[in-house]
């Protein structure tokens, strides 16, 4: 009788790679979602796909041939593990095997409560060899590490278990992540020039993340067309000096903007085409842009913008005008912002939270 590791190599492969959770093409053209995460891009429930990586899993264990070509498929999606325990073991294999972090294509890093110390000397080894170089590239741009970010890599956060996992992963795909502050500390300028798609959200019920804290991603990773990020909170034109001419996709949920940050988030991503925006509260920000700001910054600096979608969420527009005192101005500058959109060619949708068919 014929064995499995008998047949031609090039069915096996196309055998594991059955199991590999990246098959599966989107399911339309204007697909954003993080792919692990959606089921009408993959078609299954998660269970199925949980399955899947077990399978994997199972294959690398059963000889060297099958090892030598499910190893490549089972590291294409690092899932969220469940304990900190679990992530300290995976940074040790990927820093005493470096090669398998080449092969990292999706990393899903939501877990809040982070061991704030290595586990294993030789991540701790390679954690102090990155902060070495970061100094350096400081020292090299006329700076130096801040207090605060000397203290984190003395005592340990959270947010390094982010920048290491990155830094050891530059040809991954899409990311998913809470973070904390300021993240992806270890990568340098354009080491993360696959990186298409990326999902954040806060760690807190106040606060939000801003663009200054996405500085060294932004850096490092060019080719962004895709990122969502909940809440997002900006007041002000940080200046940045950074664009991402493929960013064409732009999802800010239950944020707080101001006028100024606004003009900033359209010179960052100037081939902009889809922008969805929900308002956020006072837990978020002090500032949300009016729809007098948004119809200025919008005619001025979105050029390709082809789609606006508003959702008003807790903080309401409306609560931003006085009616006794100006009635009416609310619903006139939502009329005047809609028609000079669609003057421009932009299909404008502005819906309530309650209407989720957005």
């Amino acid at each position: 009788m014929a064995r499995l590791q008998d047949l031609p190599v090039e069915l096996l492969t196309k055998i594991v790679e059955d199991f590999c959770w990246c098959r599966s093409p989107p399911p339309h053209a204007d697909c954003h979602c993080l792919t692990i995460r959606c089921e009408a891009h993959l078609g299954r429930e998660e269970t199925g796909l949980e399955a899947d990586y077990e399978t994997l899993a199972a294959l690398c264990l059963t000889s060297r041939l099958f090892n030598d070509l499910a190893t490549k498929h089972l590291y294409h999606y690092i899932p969220d593990l469940d304990s900190d325990a679990q992530w300290w073991l995976l940074l040790r294999t990927l820093v005493t095997r470096r090669d398998l972090g080449q092969h990292v294509r999706s990393l899903d890093i939501v877990t809040r409560d982070y061991k704030t110390t290595p586990d294993y000397p030789e991540v701790e080894r390679y954690l102090q060899d990155q902060v070495k170089a970061l100094q350096a590239r400081r020292v090299e741009a006329g700076g130096k590490l801040s207090p605060w970010e000397e203290r984190e890599f003395s005592t340990g956060a959270s947010n390094y278990l982010i920048s290491l996992l990155t830094s050891l992963c530059p040809n991954v795909e899409s990311i998913r992540a809470r973070l904390t502050g300021d993240s992806f500390n270890f990568c340098g300028a354009q080491t993360m020039s696959m990186l298409k798609k990326v999902a954040f959200e806060w760690y807190d019920t106040e606060g939000g993340i801003c663009l200054a804290g996405l500085r060294n991603l932004l850096q490092a990773a060019p080719s962004i067309d895709s990122m969502i990020i909940s809440p997002f909170s900006q007041e002000d034109d940080d200046k940045l000096d950074l664009t991402l001419n493929k960013l064409t996709y732009l999802e800010l949920r239950h944020s707080m903007v101001g006028a100024g940050a606004l003009d900033s988030i359209y010179k960052l991503c100037p081939n902009l085409e889809i922008f969805k925006y929900e308002t956020g509260d006072a837990c978020i920000g002090y500032e949300q842009f009016a729809p007098q700001d948004l119809q200025r910054a919008t005619l001025n600096h979105a050029r390709k913008l082809r789609m606006l979608m508003m959702k008003e969420g807790p903080g309401r527009w409306e609560e931003l005008y006085d009616e006794h005192l100006h009635p009416g101005v609310y619903e006139d500058a939502l009329v005047e912002l809609d028609a000079a959109l669609k003057a421009r060619g932009i299909e404008c949708r502005i819906t309530p939270l309650e209407d989720e068919s957005v």
